[in-house]
């Protein structure tokens, strides 16, 4: 299952174009979004709001290889900060590689029901800020489910 089309228009929207290079990993591994509250306004060189929304459609769908950074930018919709544009615009260049990826089933009769979870227990928890908000528990998962026939 991939989305290649909705990749193509995320890379459109944040204004790419065939020579925009690519990125490896969707995220600098050395960073963690936080609030950032000193930091200059995002320029609006993109719409935010709206590229967050395609992420995560795009995320929840076909791509949990985004959900992490993903979610990690959809914090800070409402007032986007420079870093959290930069983070998008990283994202995105890992998109535009990664365009043609997606979600493989593989039907396993000798399996049922299965679940995959995947926890940050208040990891990007900031001790300067008193915001309860920056210390959350996130959590993701996939349920699969393989019918077995009887012959």
């Amino acid at each position: 299952m991939s989305q290649p089309q909705l990749a193509r228009q995320i890379c459109h929207d944040l204004g790419f174009s065939e020579s925009t290079k690519t990125k490896l990993i969707p995220a600098a591994s050395s960073r963690i979004l936080m609030r950032h509250q000193s930091s200059k306004e995002f320029n609006s060189s993109f719409n935010y709001r709206s590229i967050i929304g395609k992420l995560n459609d795009y995320e929840k769908c076909s791509r949990p290889d985004i959900s992490y950074q993903t979610r990690q930018c959809a914090h800070f919709v409402e007032s986007p900060k420079v870093e959290y544009g930069e983070a998008v615009w990283w994202l995105g260049r890992y998109i535009r590689g990664t365009e043609d990826k997606g979600i493989i089933y593989t039907p396993d009769p000798s399996r049922g029901l299965e679940v995959y979870v995947d926890a940050d227990f208040a990891s990007n928890y900031d001790y300067s800020d008193t915001n309860v908000d920056t210390g959350r528990f996130r959590h993701r998962y996939i349920i699969t489910y393989t019918v077995r026939t009887l012959g």
